[in-house]
């Protein structure tokens, strides 16, 4: 059985939260590991305003993860990782994820009862 046989606006929502948080993780464990590599121009990941959109217009699927550069200021090797962002950044997002999976299951919770009628 798909997932989409199940799924409604909230899980899609979730799901593509979970996949936009994902990408942002890599990009700030990314930005940690070159932290001191020459010209290395840290990466953001923004998804929140595209699934904004994708909700209002409907379906949350619809959502894309859009991966930029910074546009801070760089160092003289032309870095521009700043590692006490990245690693509240780091904190932060690990906390969104919890509470994005905590919601899932969550929803999930609500589906097995609503199957077995406990």
């Amino acid at each position: 059985m798909s997932i989409s046989a199940i799924s409604d606006g909230v899980t899609n929502a979730l799901h593509a939260a979970i996949n936009g948080l994902d990408a942002r993780g890599r990009a700030i464990s990314s930005n940690i590991a070159n932290l001191e590599t020459p010209g290395y121009l840290a990466h953001q990941v923004d998804f929140e305003s595209s699934l904004r959109a994708a909700l209002a217009r409907g379906d949350g699927t619809d959502a894309q993860i859009e991966t930029s550069n910074s546009l801070a200021a760089t160092r003289a090797n032309g870095n521009n990782v700043n590692i006490d962002f990245e690693l509240m950044a780091a904190q932060e997002n690990g906390l969104r994820q919890q509470l994005t999976v905590q919601a899932l299951n969550a929803k999930y919770a609500l589906l097995r009862t609503a199957i077995s009628g406990q």
